[in-house]
């Protein structure tokens, strides 16, 4: 008896959920290729030049055909069909709109490092820089004490410049380093 309860199940919950028509691209499919469709309109509306963007277009839209085996024909069909049960598009797009904000969580951690990086490698040239000036300084110093008073003022100036370098970077600003030492 409870076999046969689960056969039914089975096939109420089978028989129920909704088929895409033959020639048209399934759900799942369909959502995958408007995210590299989006991601390429993205890309492609950065590009001024009218006739590079459409050679670009066609281009990358001949690649997303062919990574998910379809054609255009199959593609606009399937976009009127999506358009005409809107429901199924909100669906789709719910998805595709995690996904772009994953994406976007991921690009702004990956930029992040970057920075930290960065900032690592200039904080390192600033202390570089800082060290050999203050070497040069203590060198050109004589042995008198007003001498001496004169370069530490010196150096304290240049210290305070590197701190102020360092600062800066760590607070966002991120000109390049040579502009920024000079």
């Amino acid at each position: 008896m409870r076999k046969i309860m689960w056969v039914l199940i089975a096939i109420l919950w089978f028989g129920c959920k909704s088929k895409t028509p033959d020639g048209i691209i399934d759900e799942e499919r369909m959502e995958a290729i408007l995210f590299d469709v989006h991601i390429a309109d993205g890309y492609i509306s950065t590009i001024y030049v009218q006739d590079s963007a459409r050679k670009v277009a066609a281009a990358y839209y001949n690649g997303i055909y062919k990574k998910f085996d379809t054609d255009s024909a199959e593609y606009n069909r399937s976009l009127n069909y999506y358009y005409q049960n809107p429901e199924k598009l909100q669906e789709i797009y719910k998805v595709i709109s995690t996904r772009l904000d994953n994406q976007k969580a991921k690009l702004k951690q990956a930029d992040s490092l970057l920075l930290r990086r960065r900032f690592k490698a200039d904080s390192i040239k600033i202390i570089k820089i800082f060290k050999a000036d203050s070497l040069a300084i203590r060198k050109k110093m004589k042995t008198d004490s007003s001498s001496k008073v004169k370069a530490d003022a010196q150096i304290k100036k240049k210290k305070a410049q590197a701190d102020s370098l360092l600062n800066t970077k760590k607070s966002g600003d991120l000109k390049p380093l040579s502009a920024a030492v000079q």
